[in-house]
């Protein structure tokens, strides 16, 4: 994939210092994610910057990978049944609750990752109270986004993808 680094300089990036920029167009050449696309971008907060992705940016990564063998992943509920397969992977018995999407018995999210290479699954649990954020997009899509913390860490952990963090990994991040 070849980058127009003219255009995100112009557009994406205009107001990183060239050291962001450049560390920047580095892990999106590194992991072929495409700054225009929003899979990769770069954010201020707080007078400090970073490189963010999200799910889908790790997502794309994991898809590349000629090992990667599937995600599994979904909200879990009060009342919910929760245990570990032999191959550490968690698997969900729905409880009552579940299906009735009552945000108030929201408890948190798993995620599987699959590799062809290992026998062991990269296994996430979230719980809700650690990553909840009251006030913006949260409070609208609360399934949604705590499912999307579980799926970034097992991808993240399952393809040693460093150098990018998504906001919810950021204390004082902006709000979406």
């Amino acid at each position: 994939m070849e980058l127009n680094v003219d255009l995100i300089r112009r557009t994406i990036c205009k107001n990183s210092s060239e050291d962001d920029f450049q560390t920047l167009i580095h892990l999106a050449r590194q992991y072929n994610l495409d700054p225009l696309k929003k899979e990769i971008w770069f954010i201020g907060y707080g007078g400090k910057s970073t490189i963010i992705t999200g799910r889908d940016g790790y997502l794309k990564i994991a898809n590349q990978d000629p090992n990667f063998d599937g995600i599994e992943s979904d909200v879990v509920y009060i009342g919910d049944k929760v245990t570990k397969r032999d191959d550490g992977s968690f698997l969900i018995e729905l409880g009552e609750e579940h299906l009735q999407f009552n945000k108030g018995k929201l408890a948190g999210a798993y995620c599987n990752v699959f590799r062809k290479d290992r026998s062991k699954a990269s296994s996430t649990y979230v719980s809700l109270k650690d990553y909840y954020k009251k006030g913006n997009i949260w409070d609208q899509y609360t399934n949604a986004m705590i499912l999307k913390v579980a799926e970034a860490i097992s991808l993240k952990k399952a393809f040693c993808i460093s150098g990018l963090v998504t906001s919810e990994e950021i204390e004082d991040s902006p709000k979406e």
